[in-house]
């Protein structure tokens, strides 16, 4: 458990930081000991830390792995660091965990001491908006790679009646999605029953880099769209349930 400290203990009698004590005097002052946590993933606390002194770990759960370090900030200045500051935004459950790494020196606030450092503590304020902002960049990047993990070029292909699509014996280097129009499936140049799999086009070809085992044509005009082997990562994180259904699908075929 954390214990109270006595803040002439460190040398900040010269800062913001007694005055602060001042105005904010139901503030707490916590020593941590190594591996004490400040706060954990998932809890619903709102307290805001400002660490005085001392190093921190952020930690966020790894699955089986378990708890993973993504950053780890040491503070021997005058100016303190803040953590657990989203809080202040209502930003909801803990997103990390917050574990001391050797002994450190904390303030903790609560998200309404936050307004009183904003209206008079301007170096504070500098360094919590410094903080916002790199946090804001942070999620605006994580956002970016989200976006662009899971998105999913198409481009459009129009074709006429009679058309080859897909040709048997060549290699599936493209995903196509049907949108209107009707389709002819055919073997060895002869017709045989065909039918797209929730509209895709002989899929399983394209997930296990195997050779189109038929030639799919046109009946009618239509319109279907492609999909590069490229992003293929991005359609199954798109369409799991394309996934299952060739998975049962093959699961039957071998019984």
């Amino acid at each position: 458990m954390p214990k109270p400290f006595d803040i002439a203990q460190l040398n900040v009698m010269e800062t913001e930081i007694p005055k602060l004590l001042e105005v904010c005097s139901d503030a707490c002052l916590l020593r941590y000991d190594d591996g004490e946590y400040l706060f954990c993933e998932d809890d619903e606390t709102t307290e805001v830390y400002a660490i005085l002194r001392g190093a921190f770990v952020v930690e966020q759960k790894s699955g089986a792995a378990g708890l993973q370090a993504i950053a780890t900030h040491h503070n021997e200045e005058d100016n303190p660091c803040f953590v657990g500051e989203m809080a202040y935004l209502g930003a909801g459950a803990r997103t990390a965990s917050v574990r001391s790494s050797g002994v450190t020196y904390a303030l903790q606030l609560k998200p309404s001491h936050l307004e009183v450092i904003i209206e008079k503590f301007p170096n504070f304020t500098r360094i919590l908006c410094q903080q916002f902002s790199a946090r804001l960049k942070e999620a605006n990047d994580e956002l970016k790679e989200i976006v662009a993990t899971n998105a999913v070029p198409v481009a459009q292909v129009d074709v006429k009646t009679g058309e080859a699509i897909v040709s048997q014996g060549e290699t599936a280097d493209k995903l196509y999605q049907l949108i209107w129009g009707d389709l002819q499936w055919e073997q060895d140049g002869q017709p045989v029953p065909g039918r797209p799999v929730m509209d895709f086009i002989e899929p399983d070809s394209y997930f296990c880099d195997q050779p189109y085992p038929v030639t799919v044509r046109a009946k009618t005009a239509a319109c279907l769209v492609a999909i590069e082997k490229t992003t293929k990562e991005a359609v199954v994180r798109n369409y799991p349930q394309l996934i299952l259904k060739l998975f049962k699908d093959a699961i039957e075929n071998r019984s």
